[in-house]
């Protein structure tokens, strides 16, 4: 076996025992407690994971075969899509039937794995888009067992019920882009022997950055909150002095509770986005990191928001398992 593929091998199954204790302990009466922050069941969420090594077994499929760039998984879109017809499909399985589909599928995408040889390596999954679409880091799929075996334990940690969240349409393409989904990537994917290194080009290691993302929602949230009760916008607070308090409060926090702190707070943010209305979006605040006129709609700082999250996960991705792997350390 090529030794980085044997690396990525290495890593689903020590991800895998994660996630298969995490399965081991939810009880017959559990599968219909539902997966904070969302609307999913964790029956559902297994039917997910029955069904989820079918599109890379495809893919895998598709590289070994045409060693083509057109070997690729599906969209974003046909993925949401795939998902929720494996959901309904799985609500008419039981729950073995399940864990023994989702044991067939691993064990093929890993024998599959296993020939991809360095000229598979090289090419790229355009599905991903420009960025990030390599097959060397897409291939590296043990972050997906340890961000399900997470919502797992949340799930029977936590009594949940769906919020049911509606949004003026001005904010769809905000709420979208504000989804945690790419963020978790970046977290499960991190080695954690990295968390108490220091961050490139940071003065905080991989950890302090972490909580900086984890309660980075802090600022948006006073202003929505000022917003909502005052049809007014509030003062800016000490964006520094706050940012420093939050990871001084939260230096002996583990990467765990920060992550379970980051999904909380931001599902605290689609709360108050969605109470927000049509005017309230028209509403003058200023914004002096931008080129002038510096005073511009609450709407446009709302949607331009998620341009933080992008840039402090790009700071996670240097401790990334697959860049690590690559550098042999």
């Amino acid at each position: 076996m090529e030794p980085y593929v044997h690396d990525v091998v290495l890593d689903m199954h020590m991800a895998r025992e994660q996630l298969l204790a995490a399965l081991d302990r939810v009880a017959p009466e559990d599968w219909s407690r539902y997966v904070p922050y969302g609307g999913t069941t964790l029956r559902d969420l297994l039917a997910h994971l029955a069904a989820a090594d079918q599109t890379w077994a495809v893919a895998a499929q598709g590289l070994l075969k045409s060693e083509t760039l057109d070997a690729s998984p599906t969209s974003i879109e046909e993925a949401k899509a795939a998902r929720a017809r494996a959901i309904e499909r799985g609500r008419k399985q039981s729950i073995d039937e399940l864990r023994a589909e989702m044991d067939r599928r691993r064990k093929l995408l890993l024998s599959l794995y296993e020939l991809l040889e360095p000229r598979h390596l090289a090419l790229a999954l355009p599905a991903f888009g420009d960025q990030h679409n390599g097959v060397r880091e897409r291939i590296w799929r043990g972050y997906h067992d340890r961000l399900h075996a997470a919502d797992v334990q949340r799930a029977l940690r936590l009594t949940w019920h769906p919020a049911g969240l509606t949004f003026p349409p001005e904010l769809h393409e905000a709420v979208e882009a504000l989804s945690p989904d790419a963020t978790l990537y970046a977290i499960h994917s991190v080695d954690p022997a990295q968390w108490e290194v220091q961050a490139r080009n940071s003065d905080w290691t991989f950890r302090q950055l972490l909580a900086h993302i984890a309660t980075g929602d802090w600022v948006l949230q006073g202003h929505l909150r000022h917003v909502i009760e005052h049809n007014a916008v509030g003062e800016w607070p000490d964006v520094n002095a706050g940012n420093a308090a939050r990871l001084a409060e939260r230096a002996k926090s583990t990467d765990p509770a920060l992550t379970e702190e980051y999904l909380s707070m931001r599902h605290e943010t689609m709360r108050l986005l969605s109470e927000l209305r049509p005017q309230h979006l028209l509403l003058p605040i200023t914004m002096r990191w931008l080129p002038e006129p510096h005073e511009r709609p609450v709407l446009e700082y709302i949607t331009n928001f998620y341009v933080h999250d992008v840039s402090h996960r790009e700071q996670l991705r240097p401790a990334m398992r697959y860049v690590r792997a690559l550098r042999g350390t």
